[in-house]
């Protein structure tokens, strides 16, 4: 149980349930890095600290998103430590602002999550998303009608 989440896969999908509140984390991403962005953001959420590890290798992607996660999520009210090889997260009440995306598709995901939960969260480029999904954003906003 991660995050506080049951997560099964059937013939029918994937199946996560929760209890209603997130809890941190310690994981190792090193073998789903890309993964990180997203996982970051649900961290931000979390009701306990979160520690990121084995992602040391994130900082030459399209742009360096640790430092860019860190940045991001401080510059809501979040609390974030680069270490050597990852990310602590100490959750904190997030505030509306703009979220930059450095170009980079993966910051744009971990956006939209933060969006699900902090009103007024703005993106800077939704343009990024498509490097790895052409339509994100009309599907996004499917998903949420």
């Amino acid at each position: 149980m991660l995050f506080g989440a049951e997560v099964s896969l059937d013939d029918h999908g994937l199946i996560v349930a929760g209890a209603g509140g997130i809890t941190g984390v310690d994981i190792d991403l090193h073998d789903v890095g890309e993964l990180t962005p997203v996982i970051a953001s649900v961290a931000a959420l979390a009701d306990s600290p979160s520690y990121l590890r084995g992602i040391a290798h994130l900082r030459g992607h399209e742009t360096d998103r640790l430092a860019g996660l860190a940045t991001e999520l401080d510059a809501l009210g979040g609390g974030v430590e680069e270490t050597a090889d990852g990310l602590v997260i100490t959750p904190r009440p997030l505030r509306a602002g703009t979220f930059h995306t450095y170009d980079d598709h993966r910051m744009a995901h971990a956006a939209a999550v933060l969006g699900l939960r902090v009103e007024g969260l703005r993106l800077d480029d939704v343009a990024a998303t498509t490097k790895t999904h052409p339509d994100f954003a009309g599907a996004w906003q499917a998903m949420l009608s």
